[in-house]
């Protein structure tokens, strides 16, 4: 393993440098471009839709058995329903990612903590806050005891530290920053006695410290700080009702609860998202889908959100109209892929799993984007490929966006009515969509947990 200097310069040097100041703010590792002020253009959103950039951060969004929750991610869906917006999220965990998007037009809300220092950082427009955090301290029960102390910070850490508040060492702090670990990373590294104190925000904290005996929190060691929206400018209308909403809602019985919910150290939210998180797995079949979704060239987290939807894993299961086991699949679709009810799981697992194969090949025609395809790869699992294949035919035909799986969706909820089931553009029919359309969202906002939670390979 290599050595915890790894991460920082010399002693000598920190120690001499941090010790100049009072408050430390850290620097920023990376640098992402920003354009001058006079080159940045922000053009309004005038749909109802929504668009969210969500940082999967600690308490915000995560796993809790099997369904996607986290305090932003649910305070943004209450804001939206209660607006009457619709929303369409993309999720990320990497920073850089997520700074990129802060002088465009693409999302028109940003839900990430700005890190102090941020270049132009004037030049942003935030909502009102919707919550505060600050830093604590995490310290290994095998903890220095004399000489100079190393508390280390993760590459992405978006509070002030106040050295004021830190224990009192014989000599003094040294002050390292990581260049790549995240707070989970350092946390084994402090577990593993690697390192012996470990900065970060509480709610982080709160979600990590319960499955760590021989690690505690030890203290608060910076002001609290306003966690805050970044926002598109040009959406003045759509800004003002997010911002009269978040202070409404702040006064409320509900706000309070939700707090609660996802910030009290005890949640069992947060401790059973945790756990959920270190144990790393969905299912026992992970390592056998992970084996066939690279034969197949098929994220494997993808198929076990299908099947969490499907059969919840059971393989006794039978539905209407006959599907059966774990994969949920009709008996005629099974039978051109060699299995029937008596297959073993594994043999219908993997039948299931080169269906969803063909099913992502058949759409590439119509959805190059092969992140985006997975909405029409699931819809067409629950309704077959046929009556999606006409909804992308009727969104062709009509001038909307056939790449984008919100258009599409909209041309199957209109598969009910005779004027559109009976266009000669459409093959199947007649179809009643609204339990596709809702059985896509539930796939892909698993999808993209287990993707925030859980490694590709």
């Amino acid at each position: 393993m290599r050595s915890p200097r790894f991460f920082g310069i010399t002693l000598l040097a920190i120690a001499t440098c941090v010790l100049m100041v009072l408050v430390v703010r850290h620097p920023r590792i990376k640098t992402t471009p920003i354009p001058p002020k006079k080159e940045v253009q922000y053009t309004e959103n005038k749909t109802n839709t929504l668009n969210i950039l969500l940082f999967c951060h600690a308490s915000d969004y995560f796993l809790y058995r099997g369904t996607t929750v986290g305090f932003q991610y649910e305070l943004l869906n209450l804001m939206c329903d209660s607006l009457q917006k619709e929303v369409k999220f993309t999720f990320t965990s990497d920073p850089e990612e997520v700074k990129r998007h802060f002088f465009k037009s693409d999302f028109d809300i940003i839900a990430y903590d700005v890190e102090p220092g941020q270049a132009d950082m004037d030049m942003l427009c935030f909502s009102v806050p919707h919550s505060t955090s600050h830093a604590v301290m995490m310290q290994s029960s095998k903890a220095e005891k004399d000489g100079i102390y190393s508390a280390y910070l993760p590459y992405y850490f978006p509070a002030t530290i106040n050295l004021d508040s830190f224990p009192e060492p014989p000599v003094g702090w040294e002050i390292v920053r990581s260049d790549s670990l995240t707070s989970e990373e350092l946390v084994e590294l402090l577990h593993d006695d690697s390192i012996h104190y470990l900065i970060t925000d509480a709610y982080t904290a709160y979600m990590l410290n319960p499955f760590y005996s021989d690690v505690s929190i030890v203290k608060t060691v910076g002001p609290e700080y306003d966690r805050c929206w970044v926002l598109n400018p040009a959406n003045i209308a759509k800004n003002d009702s997010i911002n009269n909403w978040l202070t409404t809602f702040k006064q409320s019985k509900e706000y309070a609860k939700l707090c609660d919910k996802y910030f009290h150290p005890r949640s069992r939210y947060v401790l059973n998202g945790g756990r959920e998180k270190r144990r790393g797995s969905i299912s026992s079949y992970d390592a056998l889908m992970k084996q066939y979704g690279k034969k197949l060239d098929i994220d494997w987290r993808f198929v076990s959100s299908i099947i969490r939807q499907e059969s919840g894993f059971r393989t006794d299961l039978v539905g209407v109209g006959g599907s059966f086991g774990v994969m949920q699949m009709m008996p005629a679709t099974a039978r051109n892929f060699g299995i029937d009810s008596t297959s073993s799981a594994a043999e219908q697992i993997y039948a299931g799993m080169r269906l969803i194969a063909r099913l992502d090949k058949m759409f590439v025609k119509y959805v190059p984007d092969p992140n985006e395809r997975l909405y029409y790869v699931a819809a067409a699992y629950n309704a077959g490929s046929g009556h999606i294949v006409d909804a992308c035919e009727l969104c062709l035909k009509h001038g909307g966006d056939v790449t984008s799986w919100n258009d599409v969706s909209k041309y199957l909820l209109l598969k009910m009515e005779h004027q559109y089931y009976s266009d000669p553009v459409v093959k199947c029919g007649y179809y009643p969509g609204r339990h596709t359309v809702r059985y896509v969202e539930a796939v892909m906002k698993r999808y993209h947990g287990y993707t925030m939670s859980l490694p590709k390979k």
